[in-house]
């Protein structure tokens, strides 16, 4: 079996090269926001969704919605955000 490479084939491969000498070192010069680091048995609300989560030993586990059951406001021990506020 005889395999043809089209035009756009001989064109896309030489430039997807470029793109990516180029954009890869300026997409990874942006750092990841990291997590903010919670001790086990961490209770988080989603205020979008309402969703609850309990931080086990083992991880992240969803326990229910609480839709129109929250307190207003939350309890001081009650996290709503893991990522750090970004800096403006």
């Amino acid at each position: 079996m005889h395999r043809s490479l089209t035009l756009a084939a001989w064109l896309s491969a030489p430039l997807l090269a470029a793109f990516m000498t180029c954009a890869a070192p300026a997409v990874a010069a942006e750092p990841a926001p990291t997590a903010i680091a919670v001790p086990d048995y961490t209770v988080f609300v989603d205020p979008p969704t309402s969703f609850v989560f309990v931080k086990l030993p083992q991880g992240w586990k969803f326990v229910g919605s609480a839709e129109g059951r929250l307190p207003q406001p939350l309890p001081a021990h009650v996290v709503t955000r893991l990522l750090p506020v970004e800096a403006r």
